[in-house]
């Protein structure tokens, strides 16, 4: 079981799936768009269950208190390892203190068919009660009450954090100035350290791996079952407050205004955003330019109506067209109602020059490493691709698909996986219509694996994939 948790980072300062790696190349099953739900996974079952009674020794009943014919009853609370051993007992508070140390005498001595969790054996806790009757008297070991079968597995208490580093907010974000939330499943081990984390959900792929790498720092009170610490899952939200003095100026480090040209009235908050495919040939070719497009605001905050207005050549807008629909605002709210916005974007997909360095651009040494075709395929990798964060494509808006409804779309994507993990400069090897292409490319951008190595060594790798479209419901 996950259970929920919300952390806030002080700065100022959002369901994978699984990748097949076969003899060192990756093979991956046509993804769906975000309107078809994923297949449900298939169901196992494993076995589990609490320890189990074995060997009982009565307690040993204490003789002034069976002269007086005096009763009384222990609460016990026990573990059991995974051995069916008794490793630890204690007296709750319930208990009448008379009986305690008799009672514990004889827990410390039982045996237990161990308890099983998915299918293995493993330590549980257990709460019981020993009882002491004048009416009984002093209980032989073939005199086993009914109550001494009786174990209840003791209350969950969930994991609770205790230290919650913040990382940096991102600087490659800090032109931009936008808030960032990334939402991570992960486990919590018996020690209160993270383990398996999966990113769920990110407002920006940027975000991604600095909320991992904070993650790391990150300590628990671990769960416990009675006073045994377990491993249990929880969900957390990691989140960077924009680092701009209000939300106006937000909407101009992105670029973003009215499609009137007058001054914004209506300024909700950036919830998501992505960035445009800088297209590969342009860039392998030093060239740079600019492209703006129109859209609309919904009331529920969600982008409608894209349209190009400009750009210096046509892949630009049709990248930046592609991107713009994945952008989420709060609800624009004017006079207490919710209105629509209309507004444009323009962005500036910047040329690398042949001789641009790293710290200038983090696509530089890989379009370095293209253009002398130093970056070779997944064959030889130490182990297969793993990811980590991955969305499906966008249904690209009938204004991208030239008027039509909802045809069937494929698109190969050719990417690039860098040494962090990062999928970087995505390009449409074919596609059946060129919106499905950059619908594909920039879903694919914001894809985040483990860091691919060969002999030990970080690396740069070259992947090609299919994507299907199926009209949305």
């Amino acid at each position: 079981m996950y259970r929920a948790m919300k952390v806030r980072f002080g700065l100022r300062t959002m369901i994978s799936w699984g990748l097949l790696a076969l003899g060192g190349a990756l093979a991956l099953a046509p993804l769906a768009t975000r309107a078809e739900a994923p297949p449900p996974a298939k169901e196992t079952v494993a076995l589990e269950g609490e320890a189990l009674l074995r060997d009982w020794t009565p307690p040993v009943y204490p003789a002034a208190a069976l002269k007086a014919k005096r009763g009384g009853k222990v609460q016990v609370r026990l573990i059991v390892d995974a051995g069916g051993k008794v490793t630890m007992a204690r007296a709750l508070p319930e208990s009448d203190a008379e009986f305690s140390e008799a009672a514990l005498a004889a827990v410390r001595s039982w045996g237990f068919v161990p308890g099983l969790s998915e299918g293995k054996p493993a330590a549980c806790c257990l709460d019981t009660w020993v009882t002491f009757s004048p009416k009984h008297g002093q209980l032989k070991k073939k005199e086993i009450p009914p109550e001494a079968q009786q174990f209840d597995s003791a209350t969950h208490v969930s994991p609770e954090a205790k230290a919650t580093p913040s990382g940096p907010y991102p600087e490659v974000l800090t032109e931009r100035k936008i808030a960032g939330s990334v939402r991570v499943r992960a486990v919590i081990d018996a020690s209160g350290q993270v383990h398996e984390p999966v990113v769920l959900t990110a407002s920006h792929v940027d975000f991604v791996l600095p909320a991992l790498e904070a993650l790391k720092a990150w300590r628990f009170e671990p769960a416990k079952q009675g006073d045994l610490p377990v491993s249990d899952g929880v969900e957390t939200e990691v989140t960077y407050d924009s680092i701009a003095g209000d939300r106006a100026e937000v909407f101009e480090a992105n670029g973003i205004a009215t499609q009137d040209g007058k001054p914004l009235d209506v300024t909700p908050e950036v919830r998501a955003a992505a960035d445009p495919v800088r297209p590969l040939e342009a860039l392998l070719a030093g060239k740079g330019g600019t492209a703006t497009v129109e859209f609309v605001v919904a009331m529920d905050g969600t982008v409608r109506d894209v349209k190009v207005r400009e750009a210096s050549e046509p892949a630009y807008g049709q990248a930046l067209a592609a991107a713009v629909p994945w952008w989420l605002f709060g609800r624009p709210v004017a006079n207490h109602e919710g209105v629509k916005l209309a507004l444009t974007m323009k962005s500036e997909f910047k040329a690398i020059a042949a001789d641009a360095k790293p710290e200038d651009d983090p696509l530089a040494a890989l379009v370095l490493a293209l253009r002398r075709g130093q970056i070779a395929g997944p064959k030889g990798l130490d182990g297969k691709l793993v990811p980590i964060y991955r969305v499906p494509p966008l249904y690209p808006g009938a204004e991208q698909l030239g008027g039509e409804a909802t045809p069937p779309g494929r698109a190969e994507i050719e990417f690039i996986v860098d040494r962090d993990g990062r999928v970087r400069l995505p390009r449409v090897v074919t596609a059946t219509q060129e919106a499905f292409g950059w619908a594909a490319a920039t879903a694919v951008q914001m894809w985040v694996f483990r860091p691919p190595t060969r002999g030990g060594v970080p690396t740069a790798v070259k992947v090609k994939i299919p994507i299907e479209f199926k009209p949305p419901a």
